[in-house]
């Protein structure tokens, strides 16, 4: 798990950091450039262009532009601007007659972007001509794509993780990304609250020999209706991919048990005696009434799909875990009164917690990369994988996160080892199929498991 930063964040602890532990600029820059460099150089096609910029992320890529002609790279470089800081003209001097000077970045093979980074303002007219002149090249960008304006297919980032570059909005912007520290102490690199998780954070407990259905769970999957009866199916074929024992279905659909005899219906007064409740998929208008019942019952419980236009009027006193995609967040964050944050990372931030705390639930952001809240910090995780993106997948999300709370795990690690174990099933899936439809994924989710 690696903290995460918002660019102003990131901006000041830079500041602060190289004033208050004297950090050498120039090595600092020397070291980017060359993990940069390192991360990126099996890319590397054709003719390469470096455009640089009158700053530091323009240094990082003069230094970048001077390892390319070293190893005997085909390289110009592109400046923005005469203007430059001190180290910046340093710089250029250094590669005067050793590297060529372009007037535009049209014609190359590959460009790698060192203008601004976060700080260029992209509704300046000139910015966005030079970027434009770009245009199929491959783009490598420095830190970040500078202003966000065009679509990166790598970029390196400097210290820590950049929260912006997980937006919504602007995650398809970054390509692939790569995280290096050109050397910031890391004990002072300490977090703001958001954090980034990776596969190895995943504490999903291994079912024990002696385990039976029994004692793996038991799901109560509410939801499913004749105009939606694939999400019903999807979910509860997840929970029992992700180890439940048994799985019980509330729902108004009953073809579903001719279909699947191992499924039972629901024939209780309570939701007591379940180990965990799902409810939404392919609910349809569903009822209120009933999600009220799972919300006071005391048993862990997913909310998703046609259940989140409900999941305001309710509190959940910590034992559940909502997981909206980005409509339903919207819709969920209007009923609570509440903006949605997602204009940037730092309100985004903001939103997600006083929802988590008003609802008192955890929060699953579905999108590209998925946002998770406990009310206390933001948790990140970086998918970026469109294959996952088909109808379905997220139904079998809700299936993996109700088994784990089924299976005793507290919300906040449900979700994310929820959250985790469904995308390297997806990633998996897309190994062995490229695009796949949902059924798929609950298959590598069984494998993994």
């Amino acid at each position: 798990m690696r903290p995460v930063y918002t660019l102003e964040e990131a901006r000041e602890t830079d500041h602060r950091l190289v004033a208050d532990d004297k950090l050498d600029e120039t090595a600092l820059i020397d070291s980017a450039a060359a993990g940069a460099y390192n991360l990126t150089k099996d890319f590397l096609k054709g003719r390469i262009c470096v455009a640089v910029g009158p700053g530091n992320n323009g240094s990082d890529g003069l230094e970048y532009a001077y390892l390319l002609s070293r190893d005997g790279f085909d390289v110009s470089v592109y400046y923005l601007t005469d203007k430059g800081n001190a180290e910046n003209i340093r710089r250029r001097k250094m590669l005067e007659g050793k590297v060529p000077a372009v007037s535009s970045l049209s014609g190359f093979d590959t460009v790698i972007d060192a203008l601004f980074g976060f700080s260029l303002d992209p509704s300046r007219t000139e910015y966005r001509n030079a970027l434009d002149e770009i245009g199929d090249a491959l783009l490598i960008a420095l830190d970040v794509p500078s202003g966000f304006y065009r679509d990166a297919d790598y970029t390196v980032t400097f210290m820590v993780p950049k929260a912006e570059m997980y937006l919504p909005s602007l995650r398809g912007k970054c390509g692939r990304i790569f995280c290096f520290n050109p050397g910031f102490p890391e004990n002072k690199l300490t977090g703001k609250g958001m954090y980034l998780l990776s596969d190895e954070d995943s504490e999903i407990h291994r079912i024990s020999i002696a385990d039976y259905k029994n004692t793996r769970g038991h799901v109560l999957a509410i939801g499913g209706s004749q105009r939606y009866p694939g999400a019903l199916r999807l979910l509860c074929r997840s929970c029992f991919a992700a180890g439940a024992g048994l799985v019980t279905v509330l729902t108004d659909e009953k073809t579903i048990f001719r279909e699947y005899p191992s499924l039972m219906p629901f024939s209780d007064s309570s939701f007591s005696r379940f180990s965990s409740i799902a409810i939404g998929p392919g609910w349809g208008d569903g009822d209120p009434d009933i999600l009220s019942l799972a919300a006071s019952s005391g048993r862990p419980l997913v909310v998703d799909a046609d259940a989140v236009k409900y999941a305001h009027r309710f509190k959940y006193s910590w034992n559940a875990v909502l997981t909206p995609h980005v409509g339903e967040y919207r819709t969920l964050m209007r009923n609570l009164g509440l903006p949605d944050g997602l204009e940037s990372a730092a309100s985004l931030r903001k939103s997600l917690l006083l929802a988590s705390r008003k609802l008192e639930a955890v929060i699953v952001m579905k999108s590209a990369s998925l946002w998770i809240a406990d009310g206390d910090d933001v948790y990140i995780y970086d998918g970026a994988n469109p294959s996952i993106g088909v109808a379905g997948a997220g139904d079998v999300l809700t299936g993996i996160i109700a088994a784990l709370l089924g299976q005793g795990e507290k919300p906040l690690q449900a979700a994310a080892d929820g959250v985790i174990l469904h995308q390297k099933a997806g990633c998996s899936a897309h190994g062995k199929y490229g695009y796949y439809p949902a059924e798929e994924l609950i298959a590598e989710t069984g494998r993994l498991r």
